[in-house]
This record gives C-alpha cells, sequence and structure tokens, in this order.
C-alpha cells in the first residue's frame, strides 16, 4: 500500500505544480482510457441525455458521547426536499491517511512546541492512522509517504528547517487537488492538518493592497485594505467546494491587527468550507490543546459516499439527518470535476 501511494502521490504532486505538456501516448493508454469513460459513464436504465450522478464524499462527526461502532443506516442525507442514496461509508476500521503540511517560518520556539505536541500526539492515536509529511516553502515537497512508523515520522518533522516565506495560502489548492483523488479512488479516510505560524506580509505576492493615491481620500484601497485577501479567499473557497478532503488549521500565532485578521479569518472560512476546522493560539499554552484536539477530531472523523443527482450544478447544500442526535458535517459542495 506504501508503495502505491508513494507513486500516486508523487505523480499527481508533479502534475499539480508542473504546466502541461504534450507526451507521448503510452502503449495502454487507449484501454486506460476506454476503462475511465466506461467507469464514468451514465448508470444502465439512465435516460438519455441525463447526467451522470456526482459521488460526493461527506465528512461528519457523530453527537458527542454516541459510543459504538458507525452504522450507514442511521444517517440520512438530502439536498432540499430531495432524498439523496448512501452508497457507503468509511469510518473507525477503514484506515487514515493524515498529511501533516508545515508552513514554518518565523517563530522557532512556537513551531519546536507545535512539533513536540505533534509528536506526542501521534504516538498515543490510534494504529490505523497513517501519517505523511508535506513542506510547502514554495512547492509542496513529500518528505515523508504516509507510514505506521511514527518514529520515522517525527523525527522526519524535527529535523523539518523554517522556510522564510509563508506559503499556505499559496499552496492549499494544489494540495487538495493532489489529495482528493486519493480518496475518491482508495477506500480510507483522508485529511490535510496544516501547521503553520504564517503572517499575510510574509508571502512573495503582496496582499497588502497598498493605497494607490494618497491624496485621494475616495481611494478604494483606503476602505479595503484587505481586499486582495477576501478576493484570494473567495478564489480558494470555490475551488476548494470541489474537493473531497478535508483541511484543518491549527495557526501558532494569532495577530490583531486588520491584515492578519482578514488573513486568519480567511483560513477559517476556507477550512469550514471543506468541512474541516481551524484554531488559533494566542500563547504558546495553548498549542499543545490545539494539537491534540484538532488530531482527535480528525481520527473521529466519518465520511460518508453520497449519491447526488448530476443535474446539481455550482454550489449546493446537503443536509445529512440523524435519529443519534445533531451532526457535525460538511454541507457546501460543488461537483467534483
Amino acid at each position: 500500500m506504501r508503495q502505491l501511494l508513494n507513486i500516486l502521490i508523487v505523480a499527481l504532486f508533479l502534475v499539480a505544480s508542473t504546466a502541461t505538456a504534450e507526451e507521448p501516448v503510452p502503449p495502454n493508454a487507449a484501454k486506460r482510457k476506454q476503462r475511465r469513460e466506461e467507469s464514468s459513464a451514465p448508470r444502465r436504465g439512465a435516460a438519455k441525455g441525463t447526467p451522470a450522478p456526482s459521488r460526493l464524499i461527506v465528512p461528519v462527526w457523530r453527537p458527542s458521547g454516541i459510543q459504538g461502532p458507525w452504522k450507514l443506516e442511521d444517517f440520512r442525507a438530502k439536498v432540499g426536499a430531495t432524498p439523496l442514496t448512501l452508497r457507503g461509508g468509511r469510518f473507525d476500521d477503514s484506515p487514515l491517511l493524515l498529511f501533516v503540511a508545515i508552513d514554518f517560518s518565523a517563530d522557532l520556539i512556537l513551531t519546536e512546541s507545535a512539533k513536540d505536541s505533534l509528536a506526542n500526539t501521534l504516538r498515543g492515536a490510534g494504529e490505523n492512522l497513517l501519517a505523511g509529511l508535506l513542506r510547502i516553502p514554495e512547492q509542496p515537497m513529500v518528505i515523508v509517504d504516509p507510514t505506521a512508523n511514527r518514529e520515522q515520522f517525527i523525527e522526519a518533522m524535527k529535523g523539518l528547517p523554517m522556510s522564510g516565506r509563508a506559503g499556505l495560502f499559496e499552496m492549499v489548492e494544489v494540495i487538495a487537488g493532489v489529495t482528493s483523488p486519493l480518496v475518491r479512488e482508495h477506500p480510507v479516510r483522508v485529511a490535510v492538518l496544516y501547521l503553520t505560524d504564517s503572517e499575510i506580509s510574509n508571502y512573495r505576492e503582496d496582499y497588502t493592497n497598498p493605497v494607490i493615491n494618497r491624496s485621494d481620500a475616495r481611494d478604494l484601497s483606503r476602505r479595503f485594505p484587505d481586499a486582495l485577501i477576501r478576493e484570494k479567499v473567495s478564489s480558494l473557497t470555490n475551488t476548494l467546494q470541489r474537493s473531497s478532503v478535508p483541511m484543518f488549521v491549527v495557526h501558532l500565532n494569532y495577530r490583531n491587527d486588520t491584515l492578519n485578521e482578514a488573513y486568519q479569518t480567511g483560513l477559517r472560512r476556507l477550512a469550514e468550507s471543506t468541512g474541516g476546522r481551524g484554531v488559533f493560539c494566542r500563547s504558546i499554552a495553548e498549542i499543545p490543546v490545539a494539537v491534540g484536539d484538532m488530531v482527535n477530531a480528525i481520527q473521529a472523523m466519518g465520511m460518508l459516499e453520497v449519491e447526488a443527482p448530476g443535474s446539481l450544478s455550482g454550489s449546493f447544500t446537503i443536509t445529512l439527518e440523524s435519529d443519534l442526535g445533531s451532526l457535525t458535517y460538511r454541507s457546501q459542495f460543488q461537483p467534483p470535476r
């Protein structure tokens, strides 16, 4: 399994982070194309011209205090008043691939605390959790393939240096594009955990929206200094609504200036749009709790395979219900490409 994931991850990163180029057609390309077309063809009996159903992967958490095995029949899904078909689920007994993306650029004390906290948490994690390590300075780098060998992962993580530049904002789309095929093509649960101390002024791209005309009091850049940040977040949110992997963010250093508050709000919005969540630490004492709680939440996650009508377009809302009580789940989607 590890060799398969290694080949798939490396291949997908190369495709996602480089420009598309013409290549010779492999000898078996025609057969693979035929199999893909057959697997994506509409189901037998579907009306001619009816779009094929979309298969959505929905992260879900049961109400706190619910124990025992997950049961697919405990859940119901719908869009508006239209019931949806549940095709399956990945629960406690399914492998969990946790990709940890490191984006450290500023504070050594905070980052060492985060590394120690994650190491301690992983040592006590469930046996079916396989941790992979990514580093995201200018482009994602696979440092460790998903592995059950916690000490190998921890040793590699502790040896990672500072990148010098923030990269989370600019690499989140690439990582989503790489990890989504894993959860869609294999019977596993997948999540990405970002550990970051980033601030908006430390990106290579300038998101500060400087005042264009200082003599003009009506210059909109005076009134909306965070406009570029909000535009970036909106663009990424639209993209991530097509992905299938939730992202979780632990930010080590909350900042309260206007631009960084807009940036941090944007990170939280991105995480929540995928069914994940974000937490922002205001002191070093909060880091171990934040990291531990986030990994525990990821381990408690189930994933439902929901079949949605192919006629749905744009952004739509899924509703999950259960007799168990109120569920926490991802609700916003766009049809996956």
